[in-house]
C-alpha cells in the first residue's frame, strides 16, 4: 500500500522539508489551510483585482467613501447637514456581521447564528432587546430583511447607515423606515463608484490609498514559471483595472513589461457572482484596448467560457479572492473551483492573538481550574447524600460507624463552600481575561473569527467556503510551487 507521504509533491525533499519547518514562516506570512491542496494538480490561477491582487489602505479608502456618501445623501436625498460633521470611524464595523434593515440593528452572529452582540444605530444593544428581537423565531438570513457585511467595501456603508438612524432618533425622529434609510445610503454609495468620483481621486493618488507590496509580481512570475495558466477576473472596467495593475506590478520595471503580459486572460465587469452561473462568452474590449493586447481578454462572459479559453475546469482551477460570497463560495459551489480567500484582517488577528499570549495560557489555565471545581463540589454533593442514605441504613448497634459517617456529613459543607469560594474567584478571573482579550481584537466586536469559544459567523464561512486562506497573495512567496497543502487534523471533542 502507498503511504500518503509518497503522494504527488511528497517526492520532493524541498516540500518535506519545508512542512518540517513552517513554523520558522512568521504566522502573518502563512497559508492556513481548511481542505488539502495539491499546487501540482492546479493547471490555471485566477485572481480578483480589488482587496485580492490591489490591497487598498483601509482608512484612507474607507474615510473617502464615507465623506463622499454622506455629502450626496445631503445633497440629493435631503438629509440633515449635521451628517457631514461627522467623521468615519474604521473600528466601529468588521465584517462577518448582518445589518437587520427592518429594525435598524447590526448584529454579530455565533456558527449557530446566535446574535450574542449587536447595535441600533451607535448604541449597544442590551440583552434584553437581543432577546426580544432575535430568540422567539428563527433568523431566516436569506430573507430580504438581512444584509450580509461581507466585503471591505461594505464597512462605510453600513457605519455611515447607522450614524444616520443615530442622528435622526436624536433629533426626534421616533419612526424610522429603517429599510428606506439603507435603500438609500446604498444608493448614494453605488453611484459614487458608478459616476467615478470615487475611483478618480484613487487612481489621482495611489501613493495615498494603494498599498504597494513589491512581491506581488515576484509570486505570479513564480507561479508563471511552476506551469500555471493566470487569469484577471474581475467586476471593475477596464480602464481602472488597467490603472491599478500598472501601479501594483509595473512599478520599477522596463518600459515593455506591461502587467497583462502575465496572464493568459483577463475579464473584466465580469458582474460576480451571475459570472458563475450564465453561459454567455465574453464581449470584446473596444479597439483601441484590444490592439494592444496579444492576450484574450473580454468584458463578462461566464465560467464556462473560462475553462474553454484556458483549457482547465472544476478543480484544476484556483481562484483567490476576499468576497465571501460573489468570489469564493459561488465559484466553489457553482463550478467546483478550488479556492483561496484573502483576508487582510488576519495581520491585525494574529498580532493580537500572539501578544496576548500569556492571557491566552492564563484563561485556558483558569478555565480547566473551574473545571475541576466543580467536579469536586458534584462529588462533594454526590458523597453527601450517599452517606446521608448509608447513615439511615447502618444499625444503631455500631455507634461508632455511625459517628464516623455523621461526622463525614457534617465536614462536607465546609468543603463545598470552600470549592464554591474558589469558583467565584475563578469565574471572576476567567470573565476579566475574556473582556481584556475580546476588547484587544475590537472594543465593540472581539474577534472576527471567533464569538466566545464557538466560530463567529464569518470564521465559519472561512472553514466552509475556503480551501485555504491567507492575508495577501505573495505569502505563496513562502511555499514551493508543487506544495500539498495539508488541513490540520480535524478532532472531536472527545478526541482532545
Amino acid at each position: 500500500m502507498t503511504s500518503p507521504k509518497t503522494a504527488a509533491g511528497e517526492h520532493d525533499p524541498s516540500v518535506r522539508a519545508l512542512r518540517s519547518r513552517e513554523h520558522r514562516i512568521p504566522r502573518r506570512h502563512r497559508v492556513f489551510v481548511d481542505r488539502n491542496l495539491r499546487l501540482s494538480k492546479i493547471r490555471a490561477i485566477g485572481f480578483d483585482l480589488d482587496h485580492t491582487l490591489a490591497h487598498y489602505d483601509p482608512v484612507p479608502v474607507e474615510g473617502l467613501a464615507f465623506d463622499l456618501t454622506k455629502r450626496k445623501l445631503v445633497e440629493t436625498k435631503k438629509y440633515p447637514k449635521a451628517l457631514l460633521d461627522l467623521k468615519y470611524d474604521p473600528t466601529f464595523i468588521i465584517r462577518g456581521l448582518i445589518v437587520d434593515k427592518k429594525r435598524g440593528n447590526v448584529l454579530k452572529m455565533d456558527y449557530f447564528n446566535f446574535v450574542s452582540r449587536g447595535v441600533h444605530g451607535l448604541r449597544p444593544l442590551r440583552s434584553d432587546e437581543r432577546t426580544r428581537a432575535y430568540r422567539s423565531s428563527r433568523i431566516r438570513l436569506g430573507h430580504e430583511n438581512y444584509v450580509s457585511v461581507d466585503t471591505l467595501f461594505h464597512l462605510p456603508e453600513v457605519y455611515l447607515y447607522l450614524c444616520l438612524i443615530d442622528i435622526l432618533e436624536r433629533n426626534g425622529k421616533r419612526t424610522l423606515d429603517y429599510a428606506a434609510i439603507y435603500s438609500d445610503v446604498r444608493e448614494m454609495i453605488d453611484e459614487a463608484h458608478r459616476d467615478g468620483s470615487l475611483k478618480s481621486i484613487i487612481t489621482g493618488d495611489m501613493d495615498r490609498y494603494i498599498r504597494f507590496d513589491q512581491e506581488l509580481r515576484t509570486v505570479l512570475e513564480e507561479f508563471r514559471r511552476g506551469g500555471k495558466k493566470l487569469f484577471l477576473l474581475t467586476n471593475s472596467d477596464w480602464t481602472y483595472a488597467d490603472t491599478l495593475m500598472r501601479y501594483i506590478l509595473e512599478r520599477g520595471r522596463s518600459a515593455g513589461a506591461h502587467w497583462w503580459q502575465i496572464f493568459d486572460l483577463v475579464i473584466v465587469e465580469a458582474k460576480k457572482p451571475s459570472f458563475f452561473t450564465n453561459g454567455e462568452a465574453a464581449e470584446p474590449l473596444p479597439d483601441s484596448v484590444r490592439r494592444d493586447l496579444s492576450i484574450p481578454a473580454g468584458r463578462g462572459g461566464s465560467g464556462a467560457y473560462l475553462e474553454r479559453t484556458l483549457g482547465a475546469k472544476g478543480d484544476q482551477i484556483l481562484y483567490f479572492g476576499d468576497h465571501t460570497y460573489g468570489d469564493i463560495l459561488q465559484s466553489k459551489k457553482e463550478l467546483a473551483w478550488r479556492t483561496a480567500m484573502i483576508v487582510p484582517e488576519l495581520d491585525r488577528e494574529i498580532a493580537v492573538t500572539q501578544e496576548f499570549s500569556k492571557d491566552f495560557d492564563r484563561l485556558s489555565k483558569q478555565s480547566a481550574e473551574r473545571h475541576h471545581l466543580e467536579i469536586d463540589k458534584a462529588a462533594l454533593g454526590r458523597e453527601m447524600r450517599r452517606l446521608t442514605l448509608v447513615l439511615d441504613d447502618t444499625d444503631a448497634a455500631d455507634p461508632v460507624r455511625r459517628h464516623e459517617i455523621a461526622s463525614r456529613i457534617q465536614e462536607i459543607p465546609a468543603e463545598i463552600e470552600t470549592l464554591e469560594r474558589g469558583l467565584v474567584e475563578v469565574q471572576a478571573e476567567i470573565e476579566s481575561l475574556r473582556v481584556k482579550i475580546d476588547r484587544a481584537y475590537n472594543q465593540q466586536w472581539g474577534s472576527l473569527f471567533r464569538e466566545g469559544n464557538e466560530s463567529s459567523r464569518f470564521g465559519h464561512q472561512l472553514k466552509d467556503f475556503a480551501c485555504v486562506y491567507t492575508s495577501r497573495v505573495s505569502n505563496f512567496l513562502h511555499y514551493p510551487m508543487n506544495y500539498y497543502f495539508q488541513s490540520p487534523v480535524g478532532y472531536m471533542p472527545h478526541d482532545i
